[in-house]
């Protein structure tokens, strides 16, 4: 998906209570005294300014900066807009802050997002006056918990870090920090994949290290690390990594926190308290739960089936959120069933009512989109194309920025096997996607539509190939995600130099100079020039002499 981050965005993560009995009442949005409807976030003083003035004003201020980094075009950026930015409560609490709101396309935005270690939109980010993160949420938790959870990181300050640094450490932590911690969104924590085992032991020894009663929150930790470890050892077993896949059960760690994650789903107040967190656990996880053997399997996919279904049905949660926890069932249900598993034609059926209900009857252009996103993720990952098709294609006449839908509708065209449509479509949305890093990013998509599908056309592909690099000249543009969706390019432009015996080595020479141009313009010795200069650089030259090109 086109607003992925380093670990994508999950939707329904609520926010966790020390005792799940305890929860407040579910507060519906279409309620009597709910909040009206307004402009997207227009109650919030944001900061008018640049970030290095609005932390000044912090300091002088003595406040914490509240950071909100999104973009024009995303789903889930437009349902916090439409549901928490529209709240009293949260609109009070943002009084206490410095609220920046920073567009992903807007002027040094890619820079700064790499600074704040951002990839992912939406993401919220709470800082003290020194730039010290303090938490991070995301778009998805239960929207009367967004205001609890910025008051409570206003009780306590301490960086992150440092709250997991004092678990490693072997150190206690209050109930106030455990909490602070689980409610912190890790799967948008922009940590290198070499890093996640490390991640996932950080987070394992803080829910040891959370007071007995805090049981939700010991849980989300819990739930945090099994999806960090699973991811690391998905990332070790790559071809890259010089490993194959295991054939025999997963490591010790990711072994005895797929135990944890069992034992907690035993437990359907515990697991409900925690859907959001569970939601974030993806296809690693349950192949490695698949690994443990078939009655282990069973056994906690169809806990976590009961868990999501309850979620699903919960109304204090969005209605997006709602269809997410779907999207979820329908991944475990796949991830574990096999290579011939079919999902049951009933859970279909249930599926296509749940997003015909919900699409007929929301037309709120901030609301809308988010329901959009999550019936098209149920769609295509239950492998109905053509009603994803379908939907993708009614909304881009609906939508102020159709290139999104257009990219939806190449990928889903491509699964169908139309070849040039979706090639035709990945073309239109890249011409009409707007702002310096969202068009490098739909033309990314672009150029590895070409690859993919007409790598016969190398003619093409160089001049589109010199085109989208192009949308990297400027300062500041080779950021962190850009830098991503670059090394990414640089892979599939090697692969398909290689399935052709080095017959390219040409088009690839013609793309690594036309970078060059940019290469030059940077500071030397920075990350963003590095970067730069290893696009397409020796290993990709050695191959083109060995092929004799």
């Amino acid at each position: 998906e086109p607003q992925s981050g380093p670990k994508p965005p999950q939707s329904g993560a609520a926010a966790p209570q020390s005792n799940p009995a305890a929860r407040p009442s579910p507060a519906r949005l279409s309620q009597a005294g709910a909040p009206a409807p307004a402009p997207a976030g227009a109650g919030i003083a944001w900061f008018r300014g640049d970030v290095d003035e609005a932390f000044a004003a912090a300091r002088r201020e003595h406040r914490p900066v509240l950071l909100f980094w999104g973009a024009q075009w995303c789903p889930f950026c437009h349902t916090l807009k439409a549901t928490v930015f529209r709240r009293p409560d949260f609109i009070s609490a943002t009084r206490l802050f410095v609220p920046v709101y920073l567009d992903g396309d807007d002027p040094g935005a890619q820079r700064l997002g790499e600074q704040f270690g951002v990839q992912g939109y939406p993401t919220l980010v709470v800082l003290d006056s020194d730039r010290h993160e303090i938490m991070r949420l995301g778009a998805g938790r239960d929207v009367s918990q967004y205001a609890a959870i910025l008051q409570l990181a206003l009780q306590q300050l301490q960086p992150i870090d440092g709250l997991l640094q004092s678990a490693a450490a072997g150190r206690g932590l209050s109930t106030q920090a455990c909490r602070r911690l689980a409610y912190n969104s890790w799967d948008l924590d922009a940590v290198e994949p070499r890093r996640y085992g490390a991640r996932a032991a950080q987070l394992a020894a803080a829910a040891r290290a959370c007071p007995a009663d805090a049981a939700v929150e010991r849980a989300d930790l819990v739930i945090y690390a099994a999806g960090y470890a699973a991811d690391g050892a998905a990332a070790d077993a790559t071809p890259d990594a010089g490993r194959v896949p295991p054939a025999g059960e997963p490591s010790g760690q990711l072994s005895a926190l797929t135990d944890q994650v069992a034992q907690m789903l035993a437990r359907p107040d515990l697991a409900r308290a925690s859907a959001g967190a569970l939601q974030t656990l993806d296809a690693n996880f349950f192949r490695a739960v698949r690994q443990r053997g078939p009655q282990f399997a069973a056994q906690l996919r169809g806990r976590y089936v009961a868990a999501m279904d309850a979620a699903a049905g919960d109304p204090q949660y969005v209605e997006a959120d709602q269809l997410g926890f779907i999207d979820a069932k329908i991944l475990a249900l796949t991830a574990t069933g096999g290579p011939h598993f079919e999902l049951p034609a009933p859970l279909l059926a249930a599926a296509d009512r749940r997003i015909d209900a919900a699409l007929g009857a929301e037309q709120d252009p901030y609301v809308r989109p988010g329901l959009v996103n999550a019936a098209l993720n149920i769609l295509e990952d239950g492998g109905q194309y053509s009603r994803a098709y379908a939907v993708a294609k009614e909304e881009i006449g609906r939508s102020d920025a159709p290139y999104y839908y257009q990219a939806d509708l190449a990928e889903i065209a491509e699964k169908l096997g139309r070849k040039q449509e979706a090639i035709g479509l990945y073309a239109a949305a890249y011409q009409g996607s707007r702002g310096p890093a969202t068009r490098f990013q739909w033309g990314q998509l672009y150029l590895g539509g070409l690859l993919r599908m007409a790598p016969q056309d190398a003619a093409r592909i160089q001049s589109v190939g010199l085109q989208v690099l192009g949308e990297l000249d400027g300062a500041d543009r080779l950021a962190d995600r850009a830098s991503v969706r670059l090394e990414r390019l640089d892979g599939e432009l090697r692969a398909w130099n290689a399935a052709a015996h080095g017959r390219h080595a040409a088009v690839l020479r013609t793309l690594r100079a036309r970078m060059q141009q940019e290469c030059v313009q940077m500071a030397p010795r920075t990350p963003a020039r590095e970067r730069c200069e290893s696009f397409l650089g020796r290993p990709a030259q050695a191959a083109a002499v060995q092929a004799g090109t």
